[in-house]
């Protein structure tokens, strides 16, 4: 996946006096994921979707299921598949 991704909210977020319809995730930096383990769980990339949103936790922890589910596929887009195991 490359560039940004805009991901248009089923559900908009109020936040403070403003409302967020469309979440506008980056591609991450190495750095960023450093603190992700190599199997993340959901927690996992909704804290990077945070991130790479520029959004405080508390905006993403506010998404709708729908909408967090989207933007989990987003993030997790960003790692490669697993190794084939077996022989």
């Amino acid at each position: 996946m490359s560039g940004n991704r805009d991901i248009k909210l089923k559900v908009p977020i109020q936040h403070g006096t403003s409302s967020i319809e469309v979440l506008t995730i980056r591609k991450p930096k190495a750095k960023e994921l450093r603190p992700i383990p190599l199997q993340p769980n959901y927690g996992d990339l909704l804290n990077l979707a945070a991130v790479l949103s520029g959004q405080p936790a508390s905006v993403i922890d506010k998404l709708e299921v729908e909408d967090a589910m989207e933007v989990i596929g987003v993030v997790g887009g960003f790692f490669p598949d697993s190794p084939a195991t077996g022989g």
